[in-house]
């Protein structure tokens, strides 16, 4: 069932915006089932599909949202895909995004820690297991450096990402660190 409101919801590129759950279902099962590497992974692939491929959001539009989850406790990436649900298809869109991520990482995870518990200790299996961390970590970087390319406007927005990056890994309280960043970088551009 597609739906579409005229004028509502259109992102800047004027691209229409089409209220399909199944779309919804579609998209966030497959990112559900290939998204590896953790919340800045499923992120970048997020941001692949809903705003270059499909266009549903802006750049920016992305980019606040992102924001706006990083500042409230759990998952990013379920947030994100719960909100976009949300944006897209109303409460409906919402289960069904949010359950269609969720689910091909649980039936995954019970796999593999049958898999574990069943094989985990045989010498011949242990290879696989240490293949996967430098694919993992390879992941994470790639889509932080692509985030991080995209996030930064200026020097200012720079500095400061690498001020606060620094000072949370020195133990920095990370909310106090975005709320001091975000305030310092709009007084210092207006």
């Amino acid at each position: 069932m597609t739906e579409k409101e005229p004028g509502a919801g259109q992102p800047q590129s004027g691209v229409p915006v089409t209220r399909s759950v199944g779309e919804l279902a579609r998209l966030f099962l497959k990112l559900g089932t290939i998204a590896f590497g953790g919340p800045a992974a499923h992120i970048a692939m997020m941001d692949d599909e809903v705003v270059r491929k499909r266009r549903w959001l802006t750049r920016g539009q992305f980019l606040d949202l992102l924001g706006a989850t990083n500042l409230i406790p759990g998952p990013n990436s379920t947030e994100m895909a719960i909100h976009i649900g949300l944006l897209r298809a109303g409460w409906r869109g919402l289960i069904v995004a949010g359950s269609c991520f969720i689910l091909p990482a649980v039936v995954i995870v019970l796999a593999l820690a049958w898999a574990y518990v069943r094989y985990g200790s045989l010498p011949e299996v242990l290879w696989l297991l240490y293949g996967v961390k430098p694919v993992i970590i390879a992941i994470v970087l790639h889509a932080l450096w692509g985030f991080a390319a995209k996030a930064v406007k200026g020097p200012i927005t720079g500095a400061v990402g690498i001020a606060v990056i620094a000072l949370a890994f020195l133990g920095v309280n990370e909310i106090l660190l975005l709320l001091v960043g975000g305030l310092g970088v709009m007084l210092w551009l207006n």
